[in-house]
């Protein structure tokens, strides 16, 4: 059985024979890897026992015709290859397996186990805190799972009392760009502008205020958090947002008065 050029096999009991239901998975663990064990009729499969996708345990899954299926998503694997119907590249590992009457027990290879393992190095801590049905993938679906279970596991004190904090501000890479503005020109129902001829951009914050802020482009320039900017950018910034005819926001760390003077 053992797949180890000069070793022999060492048999290991993942069930014993009488007591396993039939089409019905079983979960076992040997050399640290988890199994899925499937009898149908007189017949015993061994298959590595976590779907491809998100490592569900297959034992918690079902049978269906010739197809063991995941519970988590539906995929499907065959009984007898451990190979997808729906897509033949995607398939569970099959173990060497047999039936040992008199030992009334299912055997595999724990060498042939460790070694696929080598291959396949397994990532899950089965001591830890449900580590058993840890979710190693991850999904774009959930993007805070691993922070969620951070929290459930440590709670903040890898944190602090306040929680998880950042400073203030938008990624780049999250603002939007010219690329995402789709600019719709009007219909030739009125005569389209000349190149000089003048065109609205003004822009009046709070028109209602007391001092409402008036802008000549609809742009604000925004400081970033304080202790961010040398007073010599903050000034700078303030005095392009001048000459651009628009205002500035002084950020979190207050404006300093030659900020104030330049804009």
């Amino acid at each position: 059985m053992s797949n180890i050029p000069g070793q022999h096999p060492q048999n290991v009991s993942v069930a014993r024979w009488s007591e396993l239901p039939d089409r019905e998975p079983q979960y076992a663990l040997v050399a640290g890897v988890d199994l899925v064990v499937i009898r149908t009729d007189d017949n015993v499969s061994v298959l590595y026992g976590r779907c491809q996708h998100r490592g569900a345990l297959m034992s918690d899954g079902t049978v269906s015709g010739n197809n063991l299926i995941c519970g988590l998503h539906g995929w499907d694997y065959r009984l007898d290859t451990g190979v997808s119907e729906y897509n033949n590249s995607e398939c569970l590992h099959k173990f060497n397996a047999r039936i040992d009457p008199a030992a009334d027990a299912v055997l595999v290879d724990e060498n042939e186990i460790r070694a696929w393992r080598i291959e396949h190095p397994q990532p899950y801590n089965r001591d830890a805190y449900l580590g058993l049905y840890a979710d190693i993938h991850g999904t774009p679906d959930e993007p805070h799972n691993k922070y969620i279970r951070n929290l459930a596991r440590n709670g903040l004190k890898e944190w602090g009392h306040h929680g998880q904090v950042s400073a203030m501000g938008v990624s780049l890479t999250e603002l939007p760009r010219w690329e995402d503005i789709n600019l719709v020109t009007a219909q030739a129902a009125r005569r389209p502008l000349l190149d000089d001829a003048p065109v609205g951009t003004e822009l009046v914050i709070g028109p209602n205020a007391k001092k409402p802020l008036r802008l000549d482009i609809p742009i604000f320039v925004s400081d970033m958090s304080f202790g961010a900017l040398s007073e010599e950018a903050k000034v700078a910034l303030a005095t392009g947002a001048e000459r651009a005819g628009t205002g500035i926001c002084s950020g979190e760390g207050g404006m300093l008065p030659e900020e104030q003077a330049a804009n």
